[in-house]
């Protein structure tokens, strides 16, 4: 599971109030929440919150799902690439321990999507080396299993 809380209905349902009361229109009712959520889950929820909110604090526009993904994708951008040289350095570490590139490639994938959506490096390091022990023990089951 990933460090940082991503959006849930929940949160979504809170994007929808605020959008209500910000625009004056009706609160969707509770599909709304799942489109939403559904759209943008892999998000960070402070992420999203904030984006709401700057959104209205730049623009008098509608908001809409592209706007709030715009405006995180733009954060998580800026994360990663500060953290390019950690990064760098705990998956030079991995190489050294020998493991092999489909492994190495899942630990970027992961490590880098948690940074995005703001773990520290720490944490977000314990979420991939977990992921990627995962998915080494599931690759080498998975040989042995088409070997035998």
């Amino acid at each position: 599971m990933s460090p940082v809380k991503t959006v849930d209905v929940y949160t979504c349902r809170e994007v929808l109030r605020i959008r209500a009361g910000v625009e004056q229109v009706p609160v969707p009712d509770e599909p709304g929440e799942y489109y939403w959520s559904e759209i943008l889950r892999d998000c960070a929820e402070s992420d999203v919150l904030e984006a709401t909110w700057a959104h209205y604090r730049t623009t008098s526009r509608p908001l809409l799902p592209a706007d709030i993904l715009g405006r995180v994708g733009t954060v998580s951008k800026q994360r990663i690439q500060a953290s390019r040289g950690v990064c760098e350095r705990l998956l030079m570490d991995r190489a050294l321990l020998g493991w092999d590139p489909d492994r190495l490639a899942r630990w970027h994938t992961d490590f880098t999507a948690e940074i995005g959506r703001g773990a520290s490096p720490e944490d977000a390091c314990g979420f991939a080396d977990a992921a990627a022990s995962g998915h080494a023990t599931l690759v080498a089951v998975t040989g042995e299993l088409a070997a035998g």
